[in-house]
Order: structure tokens, then C-alpha cells, then sequence
């Protein structure tokens, strides 16, 4: 045994989790909700990419933003792209801003995820606007406020899931 050298061992999460948690997070965006709740449900998709893309910044983010919303376009039968506009740019911001969001507390995290998930609910919500001539309403931005109050929950029960990630 040489005491004398230091390893360094990189920590990677088993690519498997990233997956079933993906796959966790569509099924609950999915869900068939009454519509009392539905306004008040929050973006999973978001949680998920906004913790790995904070988790591994190197590995994950607008590639993994972009493709997790567009498998919600897809599960959700919406216009191609307008929950992944969203989404990538989620997964940029959270990965180019990964070193200072370390230093965040959970409400300073919660304050950046409900800023990307309003702005993300405002593509979708103009999309829709200029597609089908929805109306605007406000209670489309309560997903907003319900996706940054879950956050510390979410967040815990993420980690618990990957023992190899940090």
C-alpha cells in the first residue's frame, strides 16, 4: 500500500437514477389532475432538471433541459419545443451559475427556481397565446410559486436517491 500518492476519485451518479427520476418526474406532469389542483401542481420536469443540472453542471444542462422538455411536449401533447424552450434554458442558467448556486440557501434557491419557472410559464403561456389565441390569465403562474415551495423537498428526496452523488 503506497501512502505516499493521493487518488483522486471522481464521484458520477449511475446514469440510471438521472433516468428513473426523469421518468418520475414526467409521470407526475402527466397525471390526469382535477382542475382545482392542476393550477396549483408542480413542474417536476423543472425540479429534476434544475437539480441535476446544479448537481453536474459539467455533464448536464441545456442538452438535458432541452430534451426533458421536449419529452414533456411530447407526454403533454403540446406544440414541440415550447416546454423545452423552457426548460433549456433552465438547465443553461442553473449549470453556467452551478459554482455560485452552491452557495445559495435553499430560499435563494427557491427565489432563482420560481424566476426560471415563471419565465418558462411565459413561453409556454405565449405560445399558446399566439397558437391557439388563448387567453392570459394569471392563475397560470401559480405552478410558479408551487414548484419553488417544493424545492427543499424535492431537492432532499433527489439526493437521497444517488448514493454516489454529492
Amino acid at each position: 500500500m503506497n501512502r505516499g500518492s493521493s487518488i483522486t476519485v471522481t464521484r458520477r451518479p449511475h446514469w440510471r437514477y438521472i433516468f428513473l427520476t426523469v421518468v418520475m418526474a414526467l409521470l407526475l406532469n402527466a397525471l390526469p389532475l382535477p382542475e382545482s389542483i392542476q393550477y396549483v401542481w408542480p413542474d417536476w420536469v423543472m425540479l429534476v432538471v434544475f437539480y441535476w443540472a446544479l448537481v453536474l453542471p459539467s455533464h448536464l444542462g441545456v442538452m438535458f433541459g432541452w430534451i426533458n422538455g421536449f419529452l414533456e411536449d411530447i407526454v403533454s401533447f403540446s406544440l414541440l419545443g415550447q416546454h423545452a424552450l423552457g426548460k433549456a434554458l433552465t438547465g443553461m442558467v442553473v449549470a453556467l451559475a452551478a459554482k455560485k448556486m452552491h452557495l445559495f440557501n435553499f430560499i435563494e434557491r427557491m427565489f432563482v427556481i420560481f424566476i426560471l419557472q415563471s419565465i418558462s410559464i411565459a413561453i409556454v403561456v405565449w405560445v399558446n397565446h399566439l397558437a391557439f389565441q388563448t387567453p392570459v390569465l394569471s392563475i397560470y403562474w401559480m405552478p410558479a410559486l408551487s414548484t419553488a415551495l417544493i424545492w427543499p423537498i424535492a431537492s432532499f428526496v433527489l439526493s437521497q436517491l444517488d448514493p454516489n452523488v454529492v
